[in-house]
């Protein structure tokens, strides 16, 4: 419940304290004393939008705090948990201080909180119903929410809605995917064609090197076998060869050595040359052999290098960037096929969850039309009880067939939407011979009040919000129906703390605790001011409501019957 209320300089409120009670709080005061000024604190606190011309004049900040008491289980308490505040003896205290340049900061038991997380908070705590909340049933897109909070489908709700939202991400993968596989598919021909080239060629790293050595070795052989046979001559075989001339030079130094024994060093390294030569002599005659002239040969290496220019033109200016080339087109195509198998694997998860959203769309729509029934017997009865005892109502549900939709439901095709398949509006006909229409286009101000309190009483049972608060809730009633609308209100707080700012005495009576909104003026400044009734000011605030503010002994008789038949 909503324990307290603390408000500190906003609109024309100083400073403010209000300590709420279980039951229904009713809150009176003439017109323009500020009492949907505390509304509007209220729904501060709760993370409605700020306006910096709210904040008091001459200050250059407004505070608004409230303390809660959850009851064990609250959902407001797991929020609390997930944003590491700590609600010891699961009590909540939300402060929100708005500054002159619309800045907020907000707390949650002193730990700062984001507006968004004081949004979510508020919305598990209380539930704000002003003229603006009334008009959303003139929204008929909120009529299927009606419905499904009446029925207490939030859980097959959810379901569809993240089974809609997983189609709604399957369905983009898809078209990603499509469009990779259609430039797959663009590529793929000249992809295989380029891979086949260049597989069949079958090049090897540094082939066009070895090749071309082998080409100028052939190109050459007749040449190359003459040089040869001309240094074997050089080096051994001829006269005067290198050989020959380096054994006499060893004769001569061997005799020089017997002389000086320090050259035979040298001697040695004279031997080791004429040594060198010969085996010099000995290569170049083999080479000689070796060297083939082969025409076939060289047609065939200068074939393959023209092959290897023609692959290195296209895919590259080296072998190397060929090869790479290759492994590239290989990958490209192997990513294809690769996209080819992912675009079937998506196919076959969104029709399994095209399947899935059938079968709760299938379970939600009937229990849908199940509800729909209760739903209109419900408020149809609860209008009675309101001053409306010839009314109507019934929720209708339609649903629009798709010949391309994905979703099956009884056989028929549907394309699947956020909240199900139905769309659901309200009709209603408050008179006799009257035909029932959209409730949208026949319902007045008085009404749509009476239906709002009417729609939160019935499906209060599955409301895990405790607390209720109207402004404005006797919009457009007087006399007997604002006797039933306290009494709807006083049934309603027996299982939800309730809040009712009204001007009707009726409705007044009901209150299990009462407070009175006034205004003022201390040192030449327009206050609010707002202080809880009990006894004669309770009585005298009543007679108010009845006469105006010049009280009778016949209105305080009144005011005075009036509270004790409440009672």
């Amino acid at each position: 419940m909503l324990s307290s209320l603390r408000v500190k300089d906003y609109a024309l409120i100083d400073e403010v304290e209000i300590e709420f009670g279980h039951g229904l709080n009713i809150i009176t005061g003439e017109t323009g004393a500020g009492k949907s000024i505390l509304m509007g604190a209220l729904g501060l606190i709760l993370g409605v939008r700020a306006n910096a011309e709210e904040i008091r004049t001459g200050e250059d900040r407004c505070v608004v705090e409230s303390i809660f008491e959850l009851p064990e289980g609250h959902p407001c308490l797991v929020l609390l948990d997930e944003m590491g505040v700590e609600a010891e003896d699961r009590e909540l205290i939300l402060r929100r201080e708005v500054a002159s340049d619309r800045r907020s900061r907000c707390y949650a038991n002193g730990v700062a909180i984001t507006m968004k997380a004081l949004h979510t908070l508020g919305r598990t705590l209380v539930d704000l119903h002003g003229q603006y909340e009334h008009q959303s049933l003139l929204d008929v897109e909120r009529h299927l929410d009606f419905l499904d909070e009446f029925a207490g489908l939030g859980e097959l709700r959810e379901a569809i809605e993240a089974t809609h939202a997983e189609l709604g991400r399957l369905s983009e993968a898809i078209v990603g995917r499509e469009m990779e596989a259609q430039q797959f598919r663009e590529r793929r021909e000249l992809l295989e064609f380029q891979l086949r080239e260049i597989s069949e060629a079958d090049p090897e790293p540094e082939e066009d090197v070895r090749l071309e050595e082998e080409r100028s070795k052939l190109a050459n052989a007749v040449s190359l076998a003459q040089a040869a046979a001309e240094l074997e001559t050089a080096l051994y075989q001829g006269e005067e060869s290198v050989s020959d001339r380096l054994g006499a030079a060893g004769r001569i130094l061997s005799e020089a050595a017997r002389m000086d024994g320090s050259l035979n060093s040298k001697l040695e390294e004279v031997e080791s040359l004429r040594y060198g030569a010969e085996e010099l002599a000995r290569f170049f005659a083999d080479y000689a052999g070796q060297v083939e002239h082969n025409p076939e040969r060289l047609a065939e290496v200068i074939e393959r290098l023209e092959l290897l220019a023609r692959l290195k033109k296209k895919y590259g200016g080296s072998l190397d960037q060929v090869l790479a080339f290759r492994d590239t087109a290989a990958g490209e195509l192997s990513r294809s096929e690769e996209v080819d198998a992912d675009l079937k694997e998506i196919q076959a998860a969104l029709a399994s969850c095209a399947e899935e959203y059938s079968r709760f769309a299938q379970r939600l729509s009937e229990a849908r039309d199940k509800a729909a029934g209760r739903l209109s017997s419900s408020i149809e009865k609860a209008l009675r009880e309101l001053g409306m005892p010839k009314v109507r109502f019934r929720v209708e549900l339609s649903r629009e067939e798709n010949p391309d939709g994905r979703v099956v439901v009884d056989g028929r095709s549907y394309a699947p939407r956020f909240r199900g398949l139905e769309r659901a509006e309200f009709f209603l006909s408050t008179n006799p011979g009257e035909a029932i229409r959209p409730l949208v286009k026949v319902a007045s101000g008085g009404e749509i009040s009476r239906i709002m309190l009417a729609m939160k009483t019935v499906i209060s049972h599955a409301d895990s919000v405790q607390v209720l608060i109207f402004d404005e809730i006797d919009i457009g009633i007087s006399g007997r129906i604002a006797e039933a609308v306290g009494k709807k209100l006083k049934g309603l707080a027996k299982t939800h703390q309730t809040i009712s700012i009204t001007h009707l005495p009726q409705i007044a009576k009901m209150a299990d605790v009462h407070f009175s909104v006034s205004k003022g003026t201390e040192k030449g400044r327009t206050i609010t001011r707002v202080r809880k009734l009990f006894g004669e000011a309770r009585t005298e605030d009543l007679a108010k409501l009845l006469g105006g503010e010049e009280i009778s002994e016949l209105t305080l008789r009144h005011a005075q019957e009036m509270l004790e038949g409440s009672e």
